[in-house]
């Protein structure tokens, strides 16, 4: 049967020897400069995560896995799901025990699209800087959204938690009840065309595979 995409955290990034991983969210800005030297910034458009995967020297049977998987995604409309694998869960929380059965939504996004608050966390959970959280919105295509936690927040005894801000902005389309999933939060990636090292053979190992990977909204 043939995959369908985004593939999912089992069909892909569980199967890599991961060995280092960058995961960033630059900054889309331009700066000009006026005659009176002021420098002026300005948006130029979407902040998109984006980073680098270096694996690990690979048996015969982990490059067969991987790297076969990674030529499924080197095709046109090829894409999956990736999370920062340094920061698998909430600071408060590093094994995810205590969000296991709870089930956290999306309460309310402020008017400045920087701010939102969750409800249906356990009481007194607490969210710490950079913490992530990831939700989906939109339809056709399904867009999902992730989100780097920029200020502390903790859950009053209704599991609900004030107004805290996340990088980079909340996107329209967001819609109140969402989930939210605070464990191993992804966003939709795809492999950056021409990035793709698939290593080299030293002995009975392969060495030196990476790719590096950006988020796409579609």
């Amino acid at each position: 049967m043939a995959f369908s995409f985004p593939l999912t955290r089992a069909q892909f990034m569980d199967l890599l020897p991961i060995q280092q991983m960058t995961f960033d969210l630059p900054e889309a800005v331009e700066v000009n400069e006026t005659g009176g030297g002021e420098l002026l910034p300005a948006d130029l458009g979407t902040r998109l995560w984006s980073g680098e995967i270096n694996l690990g020297d690979m048996t015969a049977d982990e490059a067969a896995e991987a790297l076969a998987m990674l030529d499924v995604l080197r095709r046109a409309g090829g894409s999956f799901m990736v999370h920062d694998v340094s920061r698998p869960f909430p600071r408060f929380d590093l094994s995810g025990a205590l969000i296991t059965w709870a089930a956290p939504v999306l309460n309310a996004v402020h008017a400045n699209a920087r701010e939102i608050r969750l409800s249906g966390l356990p009481p007194g959970y607490q969210l710490r800087r950079y913490d992530y959280l990831a939700f989906s919105y939109g339809s056709n295509p399904t867009r999902f959204a992730l989100h780097r936690v920029a200020a502390p927040a903790t859950a009053n005894a209704s599991g609900l938690t004030g107004y805290f801000e996340v990088s980079p902005n909340i996107r329209p389309g967001w819609l109140t009840g969402a989930a939210v999933s605070l464990s191993r939060a992804a966003c939709k990636a795809i492999i950056v065309p021409g990035s793709v090292q698939p290593g080299r053979r030293r002995s009975t190992l392969t060495v030196g595979a990476s790719f590096k990977f950006m988020q796409t909204l579609r």
